[in-house]
């Protein structure tokens, strides 16, 4: 029978086949490192069955074996498999969408003596490729991750949908002694164990083994095989290991109620752990950058589709600095502008009829781009609506960064007239320019960075969020740095500038 190969195909079901030596590998894996022999295996999305097959061989005590596949291809492939081997009798598959399957009939074939393994290679695509591809493979809309307000409609929502299968099944057959050892991408292994705490599995044990995607799939990748032990205990820490050697490379999870990526680097460099005593903002999203972001050209403005555009700066227009910006520790001039108009969220934005005819004529030109913009939360919002925007966007100082690259760099933000972040950006707005100046200084030491990098999934597609920036404190920062350190810093950035010792010691009073 024919196995799907259409692109299509494999993107809307996260479709990487796992090759039968390397199902056999896993599950030889799991017998002699851990010596364990279930007696029953599941495999909530089976595909052509190979984990099916190596656990049929590896483990001859299991007295069932329970297969979930979506795809009717895959399913009628896997019967027919497994319809002329020896241990038919023992394998039971289900052509059925993991989200809606009821577990319960195979609960009830459980019993308390039983030791149950859940394996598998979940999907490897997350829900917003699949709504923009509108797939029928997604999950009930549920919020799973216990996201609230603009964070479950704009980001934070999205999630991978391995992670929603393994937290399910992790769900399903909590209080059983059950082992789950899934294949999955890293970043979606340490989301777990990072929203462990809050998930209240019963966990006993958690191990991560990181393999070679490449090799194995043929995709570079950042790859493990995740093993979860449910049972008895509250296990927060998870051991990373080599998959070839099972050699230890290091550990990752909960310590004294903090979260840390490396806890060996975070334990070194916990006291700056705390709470940052300026409020991170993300920058402004609009969602519509051939309409919203401009580039200077003389007197005019160009859009993203070559329209000349007459606007003045300061008042609707703006510097805008996005990620790719971010390179050195001064930006006093942008290469972008961006079209702000309004000055908080949800603010009226007809005004800008009588204020700028010109700017209003352009949004309106331009209308059908502004309203097709797919996110919920421009629906209900004023026309032209911008998020992202507040008081705080108007500062003359800030201090910002980029969360897409693993290496931080914080810039100081100056100009003629407030300079903007897009929403990869992440940024603290002051007052007092010496302020500013102190903060990018304490921010770019070794000490900060070396911190963030040990509680950031560097792995991610944003290793550094306003939750992880949040825990920088800079009371604590600017205690083990000394005055010295500080003056040198802002001597050498762009522009020469002088930190006196008075306002060393003044910036706490200032910064709270």
């Amino acid at each position: 029978m024919a196995i799907p190969d259409k692109l299509s195909d494999r993107v809307e079901y996260g479709d990487y086949q796992t090759p039968l030596c390397f199902t056999r590998s896993v599950c030889e894996k799991l017998r002699h490192f851990y010596k364990f022999e279930p007696t029953i295996v599941i495999e909530p999305t089976f595909g052509t069955g190979n984990f099916i097959d190596s656990a049929k061989s590896v483990f001859p005590t299991a007295k069932l074996i329970c297969g979930i596949e979506l795809n009717p291809t895959y399913y009628k492939y896997g019967i027919k498999r497994f319809k002329s081997q020896k241990a038919s009798n023992k394998i039971t598959l289900y052509n059925s969408d993991i989200f809606s399957f009821d577990f319960s009939i195979i609960r009830k074939q459980l019993s308390d003596k039983d030791t149950i393994l859940i394996i598998g290679n979940p999907p490897w695509v997350t829900n917003t490729q699949l709504s923009s591809m509108n797939s029928r493979n997604l999950p009930l809309k549920d919020n799973f991750k216990g996201c609230s307000g603009l964070d479950a409609i704009t980001g934070k929502g999205n999630f991978d949908i391995a992670e929603n299968i393994i937290l399910k099944m992790l769900h399903y057959f909590d209080g059983f002694d059950c082992t789950l050892a899934m294949l999955c991408k890293t970043i979606v292994a340490k989301n777990i164990i990072r929203d462990m705490p809050k998930l209240k599995f019963n966990v006993t044990n958690a191990d991560m083994f990181v393999f070679d995607a490449r090799a194995v799939f043929n995709i570079i990748c950042d790859a493990v095989l995740l093993v979860i032990k449910l049972g008895v205990g509250t296990a927060t820490i998870c051991d990373v290991y080599d998959y070839d050697t099972n050699q230890k490379i290091s550990s990752f999870g909960w310590k004294n109620k903090c979260f840390y990526s490396d806890i060996a680097a975070g334990n070194a460099l916990s006291f700056i752990n705390g709470t940052c005593q300026v409020e991170w903002r993300q920058g402004i999203k609009h969602d519509c950058a051939k309409v919203m972001e401009l580039t200077r050209n003389g007197h005019y403005f160009i859009n993203g589709m070559g329209e000349s555009v007459g606007l003045k700066i300061g008042k609707y227009l703006f510097p805008l600095v996005k990620s790719s910006d971010i390179k050195a520790h001064v930006i006093s001039e942008t290469r972008k502008y961006v079209i702000v108009p309004q000055r908080y969220v949800n603010s009226d934005t007809s005004k800008i009829k009588t204020q700028d005819k010109s700017l209003w004529n352009y949004l309106v030109r331009h209308v059908d781009l502004l309203d097709a913009r797919r996110s919920i939360i421009y629906k209900k919002a004023p026309k032209f609506s911008i998020f992202g925007i507040g008081n705080y966007s108007f500062s003359k100082y800030k201090v910002g960064v980029s969360g897409f690259y693993k290496d931080p760099v914080f810039a100081l933000l100056i100009g003629e007239h407030p300079i903007m972040m897009d929403d990869t950006c992440y940024f603290l707005s002051f007052g007092k320019m010496s302020d500013a100046i102190i903060t990018t200084a304490l921010l770019n030491s070794d000490e900060c960075k070396t911190f963030l990098k040990s509680i950031a999934f560097l792995d991610s597609k944003r290793p550094y969020t306003k939750e992880v920036l949040g825990r920088i404190d800079l009371r604590r920062l600017h205690e083990i740095l000394p005055f010295d350190y500080v003056r040198k810093f802002a001597h050498n950035m762009k522009g020469g500038y002088n930190i006196t010792k008075v306002q060393y010691l003044s910036y706490l009073r200032n910064v709270r």
